[in-house]
């Protein structure tokens, strides 16, 4: 067999018409760990994906430009409903892995558990190949602890918070070899040790054969009596945003990976609805944070992105992390205008910047816009703020007893910068409500939920759209619920579960 090749826009410009025996939409972790199962099974395989290639030079610190290019809407995709606020998602080959912290943990046993409680996942989450799946992953991903050398003192200061709020944390695993603790991680990273998954799995699924066709936006499934028998769409130069082609690839085997807000577009589009439960779901995780200003020198942008973390042992389902990005978009949320903004910049070299988030009780559903793009609305409880804001009261108060001057949040109704205990305890004010609390969905999941209920999901345990044929889910659509975690890791095992079914390998 001869290696498979990838395709940029110089090579799919004005359009293409493809065959296979299998095609996959999405090039983020459930997309490249399915399309390699059915390659390595002997499959002529092709992989869609809507943004380009991110080449190392091409990974800068210059993160408003690098959003506007490789990220959903600019990294600015609203989600609407009871609290407006951005979902960021990655536009490129690789997906969001390329654009994240590469944060790796297991499905919780007490998610799995509610899992097959209310959708009847017990023969998937609780089966030993599950556990075998995110053995595989971890694996090829070179999964392991962010080393100490390279957490960086605003990584160590997110430990002394912790535990001077009586709360055990440890090094966060991450799928990266040999850290160098540069913090770049949501532009990339330009030395490649951040192992996402076009560099994890796309050297293996070239060698079986696989076609890789960037810049390629799927419009619709193409269903001939009740089957699906390929997809359509249009090439799009991301440079001017420009349709320069359009593009046909028939295979009788289709698997939709490409994320929880277009997944469902694409198929609705395409007259399939699961019995009119495509798209009528939605959870996120709910997020906090802040900023710590501590009397030291902190730097940082030395080290791990986010390296250390923690479950919080009195909240299930809330989870502690250190935090950076780039600093053009911290410097945006340092408030002020003028000289006042300029003279408040040396403060960012005494910053520690934490992050939350949280298995709230949520519910939502995607629509499309009138110019195609998802429309995601959330509905989030006012009392799932509260537990949210106890949980962050935790952390401030602990910053504050290591020495913070004060520690800044991104609750509106408190005092800007928050300098002692007193303060801190308005973050339990019953008038703080969801519209108040400024987040980042970025963890988004059940668009097409799994389920043994067809009544309560769109997609069987097999991972089939029910009411056609040949169509399979394999990324955060997929989720009952939220996970508890980051679900890079669960994405992936999901997808080499349902693929090596479908590709009839041993799990």
């Amino acid at each position: 067999m001869s290696a498979g090749t990838v395709h940029h826009i110089e090579d799919v410009r004005r359009g293409y018409t493809m065959e296979a025996d299998a095609v996959v939409v999405g090039s983020g972790p459930g997309g490249f760990v399915a399309a390699d199962n059915l390659a390595a099974a002997g499959m002529k395989v092709v992989l869609l994906e809507a943004g380009p290639e991110v080449k190392p030079e091409a990974m800068t610190r210059e993160a408003p430009r690098f959003l506007a290019k490789h990220y959903w809407e600019g990294g600015m995709r609203l989600v609407g409903g009871s609290a407006p606020n951005p979902a960021m998602s990655g536009r490129c080959l690789g997906g969001s892995t390329v654009v994240n912290s590469a944060i790796m943990l297991p499905l919780p046993h007490w998610v799995r558990d509610e899992w097959t409680r209310d959708d009847h996942l017990g023969s998937v989450v609780r089966d030993a190949s599950f556990d075998r799946a995110f053995a595989r992953v971890f694996e090829r991903t070179k999964t392991q602890p962010t080393p100490m050398t390279v957490m960086g003192r605003r990584n160590l200061l997110m430990k002394e918070a912790l535990e001077a709020a009586g709360i055990e944390g440890k090094p966060l695993p991450r799928a990266v070899d040999q850290c160098e603790g540069c913090a770049d991680c949501i532009t990339g990273c330009h030395e490649g040790r951040k192992q996402s998954v076009d560099r994890a799995y796309m050297p293996a699924f070239l060698a079986h054969g696989g076609e890789v066709m960037t810049c390629s936006v799927v419009d619709e499934v193409l269903v001939e009596g009740g089957r699906a028998v390929g997809v359509r769409g249009k090439v799009v130069d991301i440079d001017g945003w420009r349709t320069t082609g359009h593009f046909t690839v028939r295979a009788p085997r289709v698997i939709m990976a490409a994320g929880v807000a277009h997944t469902p577009i694409i198929l609705k589009q395409s007259g399939i609805t699961g019995g009119g439960l495509v798209g009528e779901s939605l959870y996120v995780h709910l997020t906090g944070g802040g900023v710590a200003v501590m009397d030291e020198i902190v730097d940082p942008w030395h080290g791990a992105t986010q390296g250390w973390g923690a479950f919080s042992p009195e909240i299930r389902g809330l989870k502690y992390e250190a935090l950076w990005a780039a600093p053009s978009l911290i410097a945006v949320n340092w408030g002020a205008m003028g000289a006042p903004w300029l003279r408040g910049l040396d403060e960012v070299r005494h910053a520690a910047v934490f992050a939350m988030v949280y298995k709230g009780r949520v519910s939502g559903r995607v629509r499309r816009w009138f110019y195609g793009q998802p429309r995601l609305e959330i509905r989030i409880p006012k009392d799932e703020i509260r537990v949210l804001m106890r949980g962050l009261k935790t952390l401030v108060d602990g910053f504050l007893r290591i020495g913070a001057r004060g520690v800044q949040t991104t609750v509106f109704g408190v005092p800007e910068r928050i300098k002692n205990e007193r303060e801190s305890e308005l973050l339990l004010s019953k008038r703080i409500g969801p519209r108040d609390c400024h987040m980042t969905f970025n963890h988004m999941f059940g668009s097409c939920r799994m389920s043994g209920d067809p009544r309560r999901g769109p997609v069987d345990l097999e991972g089939r759209v029910r009411g056609v044929e040949g169509v399979w889910v394999t990324d955060a659509s997929l989720f009952p619920g939220p996970s508890a975690v980051n679900p890079q890791a669960t994405i992936m095992a999901l997808s080499d579960v349902v693929s090596r079914r479908i590709a009839g390998l041993a799990a």
